[in-house]
């Protein structure tokens, strides 16, 4: 008769590797465990992309400028804008995208939800070349961005060239990566990469990033110094990317559906415990029951010796 006993070490493995791996496929999505519990960059307000940041960068003389604002709760879009330089004022008209997501109601935020407002600076007309210039709004402006925390400052440069002509995205790479709600309660996030060097992304340029559900996301370079990694928040759907260059010129649109990006499969002990699937539990009980077994007959033929 056949008997539990009969399972060889050699089977033993073998069933241990298979079950194991099916728990992994019926663990709930969420994000590689985190090696920190901070929240993600696009919930930082002093990390929020955009090209105003650096007081001493240069920009085309047509260039307008932008920045992606956290608007889940009372959005104010700003107002009566302009670059001033002593008698020299340029009106500038103020853009949003994405501003019929803000303004939620609380109990919505969380989750998947992260509604941003691209705002956008279009002056009137060009900048001199190789002058600074400082943008001042009546209401609602942008962070300052000198050493004072006083104005923001925009420089244009010498060179009278136009802006460089947004380029393709068909080289970037986006992956589905998985987090850790169970510890650090980190939640899954798009990792994109793609060449920081492009000159018009060099230049202020950006890469556009609209959801399925309307929410609108912005990118241009890496969420810290020290990492290549360009996080985005996670959607369940599809979403398309459009390079914009520095004078607001538009490129051609990528679209990823679900099934066109690469998805990580990581299991992290945490996530067993956080919402795991009440099958990827069970898969575990024959896991610790052969482990049992085999502990069993050691220590039998171990007293029979």
């Amino acid at each position: 008769m056949y008997s539990t006993t009969n399972i060889s070490s050699t089977t033993r493995a073998r069933v241990l590797a298979g079950l194991a791996c099916a728990a992994l496929f019926v663990l709930p999505e969420r994000p590689a465990a985190a090696l920190s519990c901070d929240g993600p960059p696009w919930e930082d307000e002093w990390s929020m992309p955009g090209s105003l940041h650096d007081s001493t960068a240069e920009f085309p003389l047509d260039a307008q400028f932008w920045e992606l604002r956290g608007c889940a709760y009372d959005f104010a879009p700003p107002s009566e804008c302009r670059l001033e330089r002593g008698d020299d004022v340029i009106p500038v008209a103020v853009e949003v995208d994405g501003a019929e997501h803000c303004n939620v109601e609380p109990s919505y935020v969380g989750g998947d939800n992260f509604p941003d407002a691209l705002v956008r600076y279009v002056p009137e007309r060009p900048l001199l070349p190789e002058r600074s210039y400082v943008l001042v709004c009546d209401a609602n402006g942008p962070a300052p961005n000198d050493e004072q925390g006083q104005y923001t400052f925009v420089r244009s440069r010498l060179d009278p060239a136009p802006a460089a002509a947004p380029g393709s995205l068909d080289d970037i790479g986006l992956e589905f990566k998985r987090g850790d709600e169970g510890c650090c309660e980190s939640g899954s996030y798009l990792d994109l990469r793609l060449d920081l060097e492009q000159p018009w992304l060099l230049e202020g340029g950006y890469v556009e990033v609209l959801y399925d559900d309307g929410q609108v996301f912005a990118v241009r370079e890496p969420d810290s110094n020290w990492s290549s990694a360009i996080e985005m928040p996670p959607t369940k759907g599809g979403l398309e990317l459009t390079p914009v260059a520095a004078d607001g010129t538009r490129g051609e649109t990528r679209r990823f559906d679900r099934g066109d990006y690469d998805r990580e499969l990581i299991y992290t002990p945490c996530a067993v415990t956080g919402h795991a699937s009440p099958l990827a539990l069970w898969l575990f009980a024959p896991l610790l029951w052969i482990g049992t077994l085999g502990r069993r007959r050691r220590r039998a033929a171990g007293g029979a010796s």
